[in-house]
């Protein structure tokens, strides 16, 4: 925020933090050789969020399928893959996860093309295993040395890998499924070719391909493959939190030809494909795209100092929550204003009729009072090391809005108790966030760059800011990143009307057809 060995093993919980590093870009445009490239240090130019809530074009999608817990992973039962990488070092792990991943993809899109796409599916004519620390090896006339990435190469239909740095990376900053989720990516630009895609904007291409990804999880979750299993958040957040680490670097406006979208956008297009399938992945379309990418650019000389981020101080909350009282007061009928306090140790205030709970921020309804713990708030909102962090002050803000979400529903009687008075909690979040990206309050506080990539990583990696008001979801990460989307992309009504209290958890977007535009 600104002012003005062969791992057979399952998985469970929440993922790793991703480390501190530039994260990996993956992309490709059809009917060119593509070149992979790392994110650049240097920023040269800024994302600018900016504009009001807008109506996503689309059909619904589905978020269900998944338990806040269960085993993830390679199945220990899994077969060798038959398939064979040119290349591939004899015992190398890495490149054994790569082949089972490509065997896996390559019978869901031959189960599935016929009926989603009319015609038959025909795998890469080649694969292909590298080590991008070797000094030698090329493909396609392309030299890889240096080239930490994935990549479908279309000139000589190609699917490859680079085993040395980038799936050991992955795997160790973000988890096991991380580096088949960047497979499954490729695997989308061979789609792509196979349906005849023409060249197009990178960012239609990349949020189509990050779709494709997630429809494949979405077959895994179902039971149906050999090879893997997904059945609790703790899969499903190492594969989002795969999407995080690709996302474009801050800075890079997405009218740049490089550009392949944010870290919020990437998991948007990945939780459309999981729910609603490969064929809405290619009904995707540019205006699809333009309306929803939030993003412009403006010069890099405006870039926020201190990578836009702010210290979590008692008067940074104190500013923030005048914002948050400003928006709730002008869009919740009998909206009341809630006592903000500061706790320490872990000891919140004692709250009639809820249990307490270990989030650092709660909402209690019966004294209407947000109440924090500002030493665990510094901890998560903890400054960033550059553009490329998803972490910072917003991470720690979202869950305060969040409470406060929370104190808009309970306002004129209404409840914040429940599975669905979390989700609109944070979807009523997302619509501050929204509103956000215009100067607001005395202090004229405004989202930062990186703001929804710091808000959407710490819902990927923690449910706190889905909890009720006793500190409980039985939603899944899935059910919770589509929450936060929804509060971003649509308004306020939407979240009110979608997550209505006492309903079963909700299967799919609103409407576009009867959305107003904000």
């Amino acid at each position: 925020m600104s002012r003005a060995a062969r791992a057979r093993r399952a998985v469970g919980g929440a993922s790793r933090r991703p480390g501190r590093t530039a994260p990996h870009r993956l992309g490709w445009q059809p009917g060119a050789s593509r070149r992979p490239v790392l994110a650049l240090v240097l920023v040269v130019a800024a994302l600018a969020l900016a504009g009001c809530s807008v109506t996503v074009p689309g059909q619904p999608i589905s978020a269900g399928g998944l338990r806040p817990d269960g085993p993830s992973g390679l199945r220990t039962d899994a077969p060798e893959s038959p398939l064979r990488a040119e290349g591939k070092e004899q015992g190398n792990r890495f490149d054994e996860l790569a082949l089972d991943t490509m065997d896996d993809q390559y019978t869901y899109y031959a189960q599935i093309f016929g009926k989603d796409f009319g015609k038959e599916f025909s795998p890469a004519k080649g694969l292909l295993s590298y080590d991008s620390r070797s000094a030698t090896g090329s493909a396609c006339g392309q030299k890889l040395n240096g080239l930490v990435n994935a990549m479908y190469l279309p000139r000589c239909d190609t699917i490859g890998w680079d085993r040395g740095v980038l799936m050991p990376s992955m795997q160790e900053q973000v988890g096991e499924l991380s580096a088949p989720t960047i497979l499954a990516h490729e695997t989308g630009h061979l789609v792509q070719s196979r349906l005849g895609a023409t060249r197009s904007s990178v960012l239609l291409l990349e949020q189509q391909a990050d779709c494709y990804a997630g429809a494949y999880w979405g077959w895994v979750s179902k039971g149906n493959s050999k090879y893997f299993q997904l059945s609790g958040d703790g899969g499903m957040r190492q594969i989002l939190g795969a999407m995080l680490q690709v996302g474009d670097p801050v800075g890079l406006s997405a009218s740049n030809d490089k550009a392949h979208g944010t870290a919020f956008d990437r998991a948007f297009a990945a939780s459309l494909g999981f729910a609603s399938g490969a064929a809405r992945c290619n009904q995707i379309t540019q205006a699809e795209v333009d309306k929803r990418v939030q993003a412009s650019g403006f010069a890099s000389d405006k870039l926020p100092q201190k990578y836009a981020n702010m210290p979590i101080t008692p008067e940074l909350l104190g500013e923030v929550a005048g914002t948050l009282d400003e928006y709730f007061g002008k869009t919740v009928p009998d909206y009341r204003k809630p006592k903000l306090e500061q706790f320490q140790g872990g000891k919140p205030p004692s709250c009639p009729d809820s249990s307490n709970n270990d989030s650092p921020v709660l909402y209690c309804p019966a004294t209407n009072t947000v109440s924090y713990d500002l030493a665990q708030l510094q901890e998560i909102g903890k400054a960033p090391e550059s553009w490329q962090d998803n972490v910072g002050d917003f991470s720690a803000i979202i869950l305060l809005a969040s409470r406060y979400g929370l104190a808009a529903q309970a306002s004129g009687g209404g409840t914040a108790a429940g599975d669905n008075a979390g989700l609109r909690g944070l979807c009523y979040a997302g619509t501050w966030a929204s509103w956000m990206r215009q100067p607001q309050g005395e202090k004229g506080l405004r989202l930062s760059p990186n703001d929804l990539n710091k808000a959407i990583y710490q819902v990927v990696h923690s449910p706190m800011a889905a909890y009720d008001d006793s500190g409980k979801t039985g939603t899944s990460v899935l059910n919770q990143v589509q929450a936060f989307n929804i509060g971003v992309l649509y308004d306020i009504r939407q979240c009110f009307d979608y997550y209505s209290p006492g309903a079963s958890t909700p299967t799919g977007l609103p409407n576009p057809a009867t959305t107003p535009g904000g």
